[in-house]
């Protein structure tokens, strides 16, 4: 059995921590934000996201696969708006394929829940990295309530999921025969909300728009993009 920490409690860093205790690893898991089961944290500029068989099979082994499906709303194919008002559904395969719209935050939610019920993990939130000396072994943890820094030995294996800004990956470049390269988009974003019909009454089911698609507005230089969610 190895010991194991991992860097980040989102979507990949919780479903991980459950597929390396199945395995009978002793798992430590270190999430900057607080718990958010248990705060309201904002969700940010981010839509809902896709997930394919692929993503369903991993959800699967780590033993929510059920539950996610019950909140997920298939999306069978692309549906296009152009320039006259005109909608065009592009299918993603056969009538029963498809993809499926699912709460990133929801997915979040239930996975942290599912890792916690997994002997062998534990989450520590407000617990945020700030550098791994890959060297010494060792990375600076960040109480972020008491706002104090710690020193602690890297455990046998050492997991970075923390994101865009990642810690590990940072700590890395500093060192020898790392190769890196990051690019950025000229392009902005943006996030739209389109509100639930009125009165419940709208292209089914209440939805203001098709729900069984992926809705896109392309537009050359820029476009809409839409995923339908279960409050609407």
């Amino acid at each position: 059995m190895a010991k194991i920490a991992i860097l980040g409690a989102g979507p990949v860093g919780s479903l991980l921590s459950i597929l390396l205790a199945k395995r009978g690893h002793d798992v430590e898991v270190y999430e900057r934000r607080p718990d958010m089961r248990r705060v309201d944290i904002p969700a940010g500029r981010s839509i809902n996201l896709a997930c394919s068989d692929r993503g369903f099979r991993a959800l699967d082994l780590g033993g929510i696969g059920a539950e996610i499906r019950e909140a997920a709303i298939p999306m069978r194919g692309r549906m296009i708006h152009d320039l006259d008002g005109e909608l065009a559904l592009l299918p993603y395969g056969r009538d029963d394929q498809a993809i499926f719209s699912v709460s990133r935050g929801e997915l979040n939610k239930a996975l942290m829940t599912a890792a916690e019920e997994q002997a062998g993990v534990r989450i520590h939130f407000e617990t945020g990295c700030r550098f791994v000396d890959t060297r010494r072994a060792r990375m600076e943890l960040r109480d972020e309530s008491s706002r104090g820094w710690r020193m602690v030995d890297v455990p046998d294996l050492l997991f970075g999921a923390d994101g865009a800004r990642s810690a590990l990956r940072t700590s890395m470049q500093r060192g020898d025969r790392f190769d890196y390269s990051q690019a950025f988009l000229e392009h902005g974003y943006k996030e739209l909300v389109i509100p639930p019909a009125k009165d419940g009454v709208g292209v089914r089911d209440g939805f203001a728009i098709e729900p069984n698609a992926l809705h896109i507005w392309p537009r050359g230089k820029f476009m809409l993009i839409a995923l339908p969610n279960q409050d609407r």
